[in-house]
């Protein structure tokens, strides 16, 4: 029951995670045979796309939800002004958090990364500049377990309100 109830209260940035993905494949003209934005389940939404032409795009579309998703949550953030008496702020707050709570690439974003750069290093050996890319992904989920997420949008949150209310 908790599961279905947190799910549905961060749908919202689980949404927005796979348009980040939706968005680059778009930008690099990378084919999406198939998207799905949110179910229940396990992963809870997906991208399906042609093989990107090349390695930057790849890097884009695996790190896109982290783009947008910290985009999209800063001016959240940014629209939380009081008073808080309106329904406007409370969800703004809600907004921001939820999609901010889904800002980093997951361990599936990470493993296609891998995959494709292995694919393609031996033809082109500076592709070794992935691996670092690929690194920060895992070490950002493994850190998922100690809530660095949450402290992510705390940061966000603390970045909108000190930089982005002048």
């Amino acid at each position: 029951m908790l599961y279905y109830l947190y799910a549905l209260l961060t749908a919202p940035g689980v949404i927005v995670h796979e348009l980040g993905h939706a968005v680059f494949c778009m930008l690099g003209r990378v084919k999406i045979y198939r998207l799905c934005l949110f179910r229940w389940g396990n992963p809870a939404g997906f991208v399906v796309h042609d093989e990107p032409k090349y390695f930057y795009q790849s890097i884009f579309i695996s790190y896109g939800p982290f783009i947008v998703n910290t985009l999209i949550t800063l001016f959240c953030f940014s629209r939380v002004t009081p008073p808080f008496g309106r329904a406007e702020p409370w969800m703004y707050l809600w907004l921001g958090g939820t999609i901010g709570l889904h800002a980093i690439p997951s361990t599936g974003d990470a493993k296609t990364l891998l995959q494709t750069t292995n694919r393609r290093v031996w033809k082109n050996p500076l592709l070794l500049v992935g691996y670092p890319f690929i690194l920060l992904l895992y070490i950002l989920n493994g850190l998922k377990h100690l809530h660095i997420d949450i402290l992510y949008v705390g940061a966000l949150f603390w970045v909108s309100a000190v930089y982005l209310k002048g």
